[in-house]
Formats: C-alpha cells, sequence, structure tokens
C-alpha cells in the first residue's frame, strides 16, 4: 500500500453497503421454513434452488446454499470453481473442500453502488468463518468483511484479485485518490471491521495482501495471524492505514468510538515481496488526511524480506494525526525498501523506517533482527523510540 494512501469517502463506502443489503442476493439468504441446519453445495449438482441443500441433492451454487441454510448453521462447498460473487448476510461457516470461487468479469450494482467483491460479509454476517477456499479473478477485494466483528478468515488461497482499472469497473476501491492509484481493496479487506481474525491465508500476487481500514467506524481487536503474504506487486503485504478524519480531533486526541485503526495484533506472518513495481512496505501502519490514527498496534515475531518500501513502515503526514503507541518486536527481517519510500526520501535500503511530517511520534522497537540493510532502523527527527 503506497504511503499516503487514498482516502475513501465514508458516504460512498455506505451507499457500497446499503447497495449490498438491498440486492437479490442478499434478500434470498433471509431464513425459510425449510431452511437447514448443514447444506451441501457441488458444482455438479441439477437440484432445483428452492429445495436443495442436503447431501443427497446439493444446491449447485454456493448463492442458493447461502440462502437454504439456518443462521448459525453451515454451508459445506465440495470441490469445483463456482462462478459467482458470495455475498453473506447472515452468522453462518462457510467451509470449501478444494473449492474455487471464481469472480472474473463479476460485479453488482453500479457507480457508486458497485460491489465487486469475490467474497462479502456484511455487518449481519458477524461471527461467521469462511475457510479453505481459493478465490480469485475480482475487479476488487477477493475477501471484503464489511463492518463485521468476530469473523475467521482461515486456511484461504487468495491470488489474482484487484483486476479492475478504468476500463472494466468503477468500484470506488479501484478509484484514485489525487495523485495515489486506487488498490480495488487488495486480497482480503476488514473494512471498520473489529475482534476479526484473518488466518493461515495465503495472499498472493493482488494489488496488495491483506488490508485493515476505518472507513466507516473503528477496526480495531483484529488478529493477522500466520498467513504467507508474498508477490502482491503494487502495494503492501499487510495495511494499517487510517483513512477517517474523525478517528482523531482537532487537538490530536483519539476519539474511538468514531474511527482510527488500534489494538491490532500481526504477528506470525511471511511477507515477502511484496510493493515490489508500486512501492509498498511489507507492514505499513499510516495516517493520510488530518484527523486520521493508526496507534497502539502490536507488529510481533514476522518474517519481513524484499519488499519494495522498508519492512515495517510508519508515517504521518498532517496534523491532528496520531500514529504512536505502536510496538514493533521480534520481528526478522531482511534487505527491504528495494524501490525507495520517497515521502521520507530514503532510497537505500532500510529494515525499519518511522517518519512524521508534523506530528511528533512514539514508537517501541524491541528485539528486532534486521540483516542485509544500510539502515537498521530510520526515523525522522520529531520521532521518539523506546526499547
Amino acid at each position: 500500500m503506497k504511503s499516503s494512501h487514498r482516502v475513501v469517502l465514508p458516504l460512498a463506502t455506505a451507499l457500497v453497503l446499503a447497495s449490498v443489503l438491498a440486492s437479490p442476493g442478499a434478500d434470498a439468504q433471509l431464513p425459510s421454513p425449510r431452511s437447514l441446519e448443514a447444506v451441501y453445495v457441488s458444482a455438479s449438482s441439477n437440484a432445483k434452488a428452492a429445495t436443495c441443500g442436503r447431501r443427497s441433492a446439493p444446491c449447485k451454487t454456493i448463492t442458493d446454499g447461502l440462502a437454504r441454510v439456518k443462521t448459525g448453521g453451515v454451508v459445506h462447498v465440495e470441490p469445483g470453481v463456482y462462478k459467482e460473487q458470495v455475498v453473506v448476510t447472515k452468522r453462518l461457516s462457510l467451509v470449501g473442500s478444494y473449492a474455487a470461487v471464481d469472480a472474473l468479469g463479476l460485479s453488482s450494482g453500479s457507480g457508486n453502488t458497485l460491489d465487486a467483491a469475490a467474497i462479502l460479509l456484511t455487518p449481519s454476517a458477524s461471527g461467521s468463518s469462511v475457510e479453505g477456499f481459493s478465490v480469485h479473478g475480482a475487479y476488487g477485494e477477493g475477501i471484503l468483511v464489511m463492518r463485521a466483528s468476530h469473523v475467521l478468515i482461515a486456511d484461504n488461497t487468495v491470488s489474482g484479485n484487484d483486476l479492475g482499472n478504468k476500463s472494466n469497473t468503477q468500484y470506488l476501491e479501484c478509484e484514485p485518490q489525487g495523485q495515489v492509484p486506487g488498490d480495488c481493496g487488495e486480497g482480503i479487506h476488514l473494512m471498520s471491521a473489529t475482534k476479526s481474525t484473518v488466518a493461515d491465508n495465503r495472499v498472493i500476487g493482488n494489488s496488495g495482501g491483506i488490508l485493515i481500514t476505518d472507513e466507516m467506524g473503528p477496526a480495531s481487536g483484529n488478529r493477522i495471524l500466520h498467513n504467507y503474504v508474498a508477490d502482491n506487486l503494487y502495494d503492501c503485504g499487510i495495511t494499517l492505514p487510517s483513512h477517517s478524519t474523525t478517528a482523531v480531533s482537532k487537538a490530536g486526541v483519539p476519539q474511538p468510538s468514531k474511527g482510527g485503526v488500534f489494538d491490532n495484533l500481526v504477528r506470525g506472518n511471511t511477507v515477502i515481496g511484496n510493493g515490489v513495481i508500486g512501492a509498498g512496505a511489507g507492514i505499513l501502519i499510516a495516517a493520510a488526511a488530518p484527523g486520521g490514527g493508526s496507534y497502539d498496534n502490536r507488529i510481533v515475531d514476522n518474517i519481513i524480506e524484499g519488499n519494495g518500501m522498508p519492512g515495517v513502515t510508519i508515517h504521518a503526514h498532517a496534523p491532528s494525526q496520531d500514529v504512536s503507541g505502536n510496538v514493533i518486536t521480534g520481528n526478522r527481517i531482511g534487505p527491504n525498501n528495494l524501490v525507495g519510500d520517497p515521502d521520507a526520501n530514503v532510497f537505500v535500503t532500510t529494515g525499519i523506517l518511522v517518519f512524521s511530517a508534523v506530528v511528533p511520534v512514539s514508537v517501541t522497537l524491541s528485539g528486532n533482527r534486521v540483516t542485509g540493510d544500510v539502515h537498521d532502523v530510520w526515523k525522522s527527527r520529531n520521532v521518539h523510540v523506546k526499547h
């Protein structure tokens, strides 16, 4: 994710959500008297959508399976390729067995209400899990969790998404903001999600890897654990940028009920070869506009090397921002900053970089092993490092 990261308008994001909740796909998932505790899906099935779902007569599409399962139930998806967008609007477990969601060329809605993710979980899907899928081909995110909590995204391969451009989509996440090109939402996106876990996924070959943002409210208490995030060539591997303009008051005081990316844990991930074309860090913590805050996050025990910008990068760009209180500890960091960090004007290999254009920043660094870099740690003058 580029260091100056775009700011997505909260109103536009809200319109996207409203469109999804009003869509036929969302309405079709409301419980019916005939809904099942466990639903089976097979791409080779010919069962009717209205009565499908039992093991002997599985549904043909994941969307049909979601419509037939009870809240709190399980949808088992058998091996096969499912050419569809998946929208989850109730609490359930979605479990794939060598199942692929192929969203190539698919979208729903239009203009500001366009959805281009392969798998979308809405607020009413809080408590859900998505496990065991290959997800590819989306104009936007492979998996988007929008304002939901206690969601588990685990053991998926998310690759080859973020294919949107001016010629094929008007998806908001693909739109540039000033000089910063759109990233289409990256591979896995937690948008104002809380207390959710992204674990043991392979996130490869998207524009960027895993993204946590706060357009619609705080993004906090999330855990990013043991993922392999590699070769997402245009943006960062794992990014925690604040898109909010109300997360921090004009006096510089955090307002956690309004926004902010805080109290998230990024532990045990392997982050390699990201942002080497478009200039992205291994792991980025940042705020772009005044009022943004990405603070009190923990980056622990990760392997980070070969990324376009420094292995762990912290950026503040404007007044009334807070990127303090972040803890960077126990990471193994090889050569990074292969492209360079233009905001900090650092163009030699760098393990950890903390830059602020205006506000003072405090960060804790301890127990990191940095090898092969000209700068183990680079910081601007207004940065205080605790050990």
